[in-house]
């Protein structure tokens, strides 16, 4: 039984002390992008990959056109992938009268690209900008996003990733705050892990170096596979914490579509760097030691527990302080069990041999 007390203490305050370090470090050394963009503001293309999204895109679309960016230097291409439902209608219709956007229809594959990637790579072939702008059909972006974005493309830089919160549903808004800044302190100490596909730029110049996405392998995290080659191009990545550059989706609704979300990022994170993987295991591993440890030693147990509440809730405030959001309590206090108990069912999902279902295709 001491053996056994002694493995689940250990390994659970490794995880508590790993995540107290790593955010005790950043919140020191931090770095901040607050400087003007260049002298002369760029040409730039928005890229939307859209399916299935008759409720959203006329919200996207009209965000879109309300960035404040000069419309001269500014693109918009949305890309309806053969979606099921009126995507296409809708998005031609919000569209109406804006010289802007174009909407385009994508029936066909461009080289290894399937899904999404295949349809960002046929608008990239469209758009007229040296700097790539992506979100998703389910997104509205800040009105100063484009400009806020660039304050991170500082030379070598080849992706700058923004922050998404969600806005129907506070537990699911923590819990992508709470990982936005966990990336964020990752990116920060010099271990980048990802871009954000609904909320990122990629430079013209960083994305053609890799042949576009119909030249990189296919992965149904398009974004990470995108991250990695850029990255072995010699790019570099900038995650920002900023108002200028927090969008807003949609909560998943469901608990089956949850876990395929959470499958398919299970999927791009076991390929990250052996590092990050070990800190995303002792993560995961958690609240699987912590749990036996509360009944067969529970003064250790909450002890432990507790503290990783508090470090937590700590870096949540900080969180929505730097992003200028109110923080709603009872979501912020639920957050713990909310995560434990999704954290314990993504991990048996992603075990169970299953394709990934997303967007209404499977993969």
């Amino acid at each position: 039984m001491y053996e056994l007390v002694t493995v689940l203490g250990t390994v659970s305050t490794i995880t508590v002390v790993i995540d107290l370090l790593l955010i005790w470090f950043w919140y020191a050394h931090h770095q901040a992008y607050n400087a003007s963009p260049a002298e002369g503001l760029p040409k730039v293309s928005v890229l939307v990959a859209a399916r299935n999204e008759e409720q959203n895109i006329g919200r996207c679309i009209h965000a879109l056109l309300s960035l404040n960016y000069p419309k001269d230097k500014l693109d918009i291409i949305i890309g309806d992938d053969s979606s099921e439902d009126n995507t296409l209608r809708e998005a031609r219709h919000a569209a109406k009268g804006s010289t802007q956007v174009n909407v385009m229809e994508i029936s066909e594959n461009l080289g290894n690209a399937r899904g999404k990637a295949n349809v960002l790579a046929q608008l990239a072939k469209e758009a007229q900008g040296d700097i790539f702008f992506i979100t998703d059909a389910d997104i509205a972006v800040n009105e100063n996003w484009i400009t806020g974005m660039l304050h991170g493309l500082k030379p070598g830089v080849g992706i700058v990733n923004g922050v998404t919160a969600v806005e129907d549903h506070g537990l699911q808004n923590v819990d992508w705050l709470f990982a936005a800044g966990m990336i964020k302190v990752i990116t920060d100490l010099g271990m980048p892990v990802t871009a954000i596909g609904n909320n990122m730029c990629v430079t013209k110049e960083a994305y053609e170096s890799v042949g576009g996405y119909e030249n990189i392998p296919f992965s149904i995290t398009e974004d990470y596979e995108l991250f990695r080659q850029v990255r072995n191009k010699g790019f570099g990545l900038v995650q920002l914490m900023k108002p200028e550059v927090l969008a807003w989706t949609k909560s998943i609704r469901g608990i089956k579509n949850l876990l395929h979300q959470r499958k398919r990022w299970m999927l791009g994170a076991v390929q990250l760097p052996v590092p990050v993987v070990v800190l995303l295991l002792f993560q995961a591993l958690f609240h699987w030691m912590v749990v036996p440890l509360l009944f067969i030693a529970p003064y250790l147990g909450g002890s432990i527990l507790l503290f990783k509440m508090l470090v937590q809730i700590f870096f949540i405030i900080v969180i929505h302080k730097k992003l200028k959001l109110p923080v709603r309590w009872t979501s912020v206090l639920s957050y713990e069990p909310y995560s434990f108990g999704l954290s314990l069912l993504s991990s048996i999902f992603f075990l169970i041999p299953a394709k990934v279902k997303w967007k209404g295709r499977k993969y």
